[in-house]
């Protein structure tokens, strides 16, 4: 679901074999013809060049072109805005070259775009596809662009600020060099003619070390001078792209300006550990015994050249790495039909390894077992206090928090029985377990706490937030939400906020899981819905909505090992298990 840019973005960036025939014919002229003309043997000039379609057009075509009901809509821009396009753009293709037909759907398993014969030929067995206006939609207005614009100018500042330092190097070496010789020169006054020869050896050795200094420099100035120049004239191919270009090709540009800013990114990196860019302090070192003795002196000194680490803060990255989050479609398995039961509050559930569906229903202090099929099996426990949240640990043990009681109890589901019961001195919601420690939230303190499994408390994480009752763990992290701000946050193990997100589709969230990708699913309460983030570049898209039945969502599990989600409707007693897309 969440697939690097590089991988995603091969929708075919060759030339048109079919269509393109007589528009690189043209391209080879210093004058384009009507594509349409062309076809028919005919030779006439065009006047401009319609994006959508790429297609040259004469003045009537362009004419009937925007008169046509399909094509009215469709970006037109003249001769001369067309010669100015970047080759990134001329270069990508919005037609298949086997069928000779617009794309039209994306294949996630084959990471292509396609056309509708393309289904039939190759992509009869494939099950995730999607159109491509879904897969490119809004992706001028993207983090992606964003990303890649801002790393295009720090490469940009970056190359300045090295060719600046190496500039003021030039000038501080220029100066060493003229005290050194003027060193040299008042200790020559003191001595005899006899000095002469071994004057001339030094100065000799002073200015052939510098010219090797000066030499790399120079050299390596000339060289970013040149990436200078390619990434002024990659940043002008930006914004042309920005302007002229159709979402498709904007969505190949940026593969490609990817993989450029990528390399040069890690090129300037590199350089950190060169010798030209270390801080350079030469000097000469005069033989203390030709100040005293005029005899028997066989050198004058020696050029001696020290070095500092390269320190200048670069903005680049080593490499840039950029996500896309696609819109999935999701799957239904099956719709549980809770209130079967009687009615209920539904505040947890979880998906167990037996392929069974678990329930908490905090009204009814009680937790409820459904089979694979929708079938209900059995109460699996009744408590005395209410219950709110549940996680698995191991075998058939799963872990419910009990807020008011402030306690958590271990409960066996296949014994239907409390094996061991934990005070925890606080109202705990959300709990979550990697089958070793437990996670719980204590909203009332203003923190996570960490126990082993016989409830010793092994670390405590401040974190303030009256309306923070679920959450999930990512790389060590924890992501949590908000349903009075309708904020999602992440946190560090040390309490430390990392960056926090939000969107109008996010309206209460309150349940919270992360599929295999460490993409972040949210049951939005207030706006029915579910909401896929990605935690990387924070982008997000609706995954659930109420056309799928969902109101007032509240809870919701993944299994990562079978890619399924469960989500869970507070009161209404329906709950619906959807497999998610890799």
């Amino acid at each position: 679901m969440l697939s690097p840019l590089s991988n995603i973005l091969k929708l075919e960036t060759k030339p048109v074999q079919k269509r393109s025939v007589e528009i690189r014919f043209s391209l080879e002229m210093s004058k384009e013809f009507c594509t349409l003309h062309l076809e028919e043997d005919l030779s006439i000039s065009a006047e401009s060049w319609c994006i959508e379609c790429q297609t040259f057009l004469c003045l009537q075509c362009e004419k009937d072109h925007k008169r046509n009901r399909a094509s009215k809509r469709h970006p037109i821009i003249s001769i001369v805005e067309y010669k100015q396009l970047p080759a990134l753009i001329l270069e990508s293709s919005n037609w298949c070259d086997s069928h000779d037909k617009k794309y039209d759907f994306f294949c996630h398993f084959h990471d292509t775009a396609g056309c509708v014969t393309c289904i039939k030929d190759q992509h009869k067995e494939c099950r995730d596809l999607s159109p491509l206006e879904d897969v490119t939609k809004g992706i001028k207005s993207s983090a992606t662009v964003e990303k890649v614009k801002n790393e295009l100018q720090n490469l940009n500042d970056d190359v300045i600020k090295i060719t600046s330092y190496l500039d003021s190097r030039l000038i501080s070496l220029q100066k060493q060099k003229v005290q050194m010789v003027e060193e040299i020169q008042c200790t020559r006054k003191s001595v005899n003619n006899h000095l002469d020869k071994i004057e001339k050896r030094i100065l000799d050795d002073l200015d052939t070390e510098l010219f090797k200094i000066k030499s790399k420099l120079e050299k390596m100035l000339n060289e970013l001078k040149s990436k200078k120049t390619k990434l002024d004239s990659l940043h002008n191919d930006f914004t042309k792209m920005m302007e002229f270009a159709t979402d498709l090709q904007t969505y190949n540009a940026l593969r490609q300006i990817a993989k450029i800013t990528g390399e040069e990114s890690s090129n300037i990196d590199n350089l950190k550990g060169k010798y030209e860019l270390k801080d350079l302090h030469v000097k000469v070192e005069i033989v203390e015994a030709l100040r005293s003795v005029e005899k028997n002196i066989t050198a004058f000194g020696k050029i001696i050249v020290k070095t500092v680490p390269f320190n200048l803060q670069l903005k680049s990255l080593k490499e840039l790495q950029i996500n896309v989050l696609l819109p999935l479609k999701p799957k239904l398995i099956s719709t549980l039909n809770i209130s079967g039961v009687g009615q209920c509050k539904i505040h947890g559930c979880l998906i167990l390894p037996q392929e069974n569906f678990l329930f908490v229903d905090r009204s009814n202090k009680r937790i409820l077992l459904f089979s694979q099929d929708g079938t209900f099996k059995r109460t699996v426990i009744t408590f005395v206090d209410s219950p709110s949240d549940v996680c698995y640990i191991e075998d058939d043990i799963v872990a419910i928090t009990f807020p008011e009681a402030r306690l958590i109890h271990l409960v066996d589901t296949e014994k239907n029985r409390i094996k061991n019961t934990i005070n925890i001195k606080g109202y705990g919601y959300g709990i979550e377990s990697d089958g070793e420690k437990l996670f719980v939230r204590i909203s009332n303190q203003d923190s996570f706490i960490v126990l082993d499994l016989e409830g010793n408390i092994l670390r405590r994480i401040q974190i303030p937030g009256d309306c923070i009752t679920r959450f999930t763990i990512i790389e060590n992290n924890i992501i949590c939400t908000n349903w009075d701000t309708s904020e999602i946050l992440s946190y560090d193990m040390n309490g430390n906020l990392l960056w926090k997100y939000r969107h109008d589709e996010i309206r209460k969230p309150i349940g919270i899981a992360k599929d295999t990708s460490g993409n972040i699913y949210l049951s939005c309460q207030d706006s029915d819905k579910v909401v896929v983030l990605s935690s990387t570049d924070r982008s997000s898209f609706t995954f659930l909505s109420n056309s799928d039945g969902l109101n007032k969502p509240f809870s919701l599990h993944i299994d990562q090992q079978r890619s399924l989600l469960l989500v869970a409707n507070e009161k209404d007693g329906k709950a619906f298990v959807y497999h998610i897309p890799k």
